[in-house]
């Protein structure tokens, strides 16, 4: 099938919209349709210095990327933005209009008698630009399948607040992909008598990174490891504490950060609830997650229900986000349980084998438009 993706990512950027769109446009490709992602032109936000945008993502350039112009004008900026989009949609013809974020382009293109499909991943609240067309959108939609978003619980948010019927509504989880064996990064040392405890993504708030300082106190015979974040937040997290065993890599691009995560026994994701600024805990589908069991380690995460719908207790141990005493004993009992790990380990990877791939999300898309149809 022809299928055109849009969306607003900016690409390439640090953003886990963009990874999350590079990875869905390279699955659908690969099973073996021919996809147009449509993004956004906008030098001034765009990542430097990157010469190849699939290389960066480290995605194979089995689709093509077409940037359209998105003018810095206020009010007009996205609806001009749209109708680019609307006229590259009408020049391919696809079989398929799929993607996210942009709204007013899905009404767009569904009025111009496209099949339209679009994701979200956050609960409607009836206010702005793009819940304003998602309601145009939906009052003219006659397909079985109405929206798609990445969780369980985001579904019933849906049903719930908007009325969407259950069985209009397809949750699938995001996911990543099996990737190699290969650790250590070049140019790092560890010592291979301590054991290595890693996390990697944003340093902002709501990301539990004081939880990790913390840990980092209180075990002092483990190095641990923060990959990522922007040079100002390394700099206010730095400030807060100088420990010998806290080590900050600094952004790493999405291609390297397996080596990273491979290099450690332990991987680490203290998400914090809403009141201690996550406001996305009682929805997400953090691809963070499908990252560390791909890279079969030992996984110790704050307890969300939501997070149940990647991780159990088989596969990792599940922990009161903001309950230190719990994140210490956890990562000691890892610590000196070396069999414990391996299984938390192999339990988690072979779940996602079976479920989590990109592609397995791809073709559960696809199974499910095809039923809607």
């Amino acid at each position: 099938m022809k299928i055109v993706y849009i969306s607003r990512s900016i690409i390439p950027s640090r953003t886990a919209n963009s990874i999350h769109v590079m990875k869905m446009c390279n699955a659908l490709a690969s099973l073996g349709h021919e996809v147009t992602l449509l993004a956004p032109w906008t030098k001034k936000l765009e990542e430097k210095n990157i010469n190849d945008f699939f290389e960066y993502y480290g995605v194979e350039k089995n689709f093509e990327l077409k940037k359209l112009y998105s003018p810095n004008i206020k009010y007009l900026k996205k609806r001009i933005y749209s109708f680019r989009c609307l006229k590259q949609v009408q020049n391919i013809n696809p079989d398929i209009v799929y993607g996210r974020d942009d709204m007013f382009a899905f009404y767009l293109t569904q009025k111009a008698g496209f099949f339209s499909l679009f994701e979200k991943h956050e609960p409607y609240d009836g206010k702005g630009f793009n819940d304003f067309f998602f309601d145009k959108f939906m009052k003219e939609n006659t397909n079985n399948l109405k929206l798609v978003v990445n969780s369980n619980e985001l579904k019933k948010m849906y049903n719930k607040s908007y009325g969407l019927n259950l069985d209009s509504i397809l949750a699938a989880n995001n996911g990543t992909n099996i990737i190699p064996n290969e650790n250590i990064p070049s140019g790092v040392n560890i010592d291979k008598e301590k054991i290595q405890i890693g996390y990697v993504g944003s340093l902002f708030k709501g990301r539990g990174i004081d939880i990790i300082i913390s840990l980092a106190k209180k075990v002092p015979n483990a190095t641990f490891h923060i990959i990522g974040g922007k040079d100002k937040d390394i700099e206010f997290w730095k400030s807060q504490e100088d420990l010998d065993n806290l080590i900050f890599h600094g952004f790493v691009e999405p291609k390297e950060t397996y080596k990273y995560r491979n290099m450690c026994d332990i991987l680490l994701a203290p998400y914090q609830s809403d009141n201690e600024g996550n406001r996305s805990s009682k929805y997400m589908s953090p691809i963070k997650l499908f990252e560390y069991m791909s890279s079969k380690k030992a996984i110790v995460c704050s307890n969300f229900k939501v997070v149940y719908e990647a991780l159990n207790d088989e596969t990792a141990l599940l922990v009161d986000s903001s309950d230190l005493d719990a994140w210490e004993s956890a990562v000691n009992t890892l610590i000196e349980d070396k069999q414990k790990r391996e299984k938390l380990a192999n339990n988690a990877y072979e779940k996602f084998l079976k479920y989590h791939t990109w592609s397995a999300r791809a073709q559960k898309i696809l199974d499910n438009i095809e039923k809607s149809r």
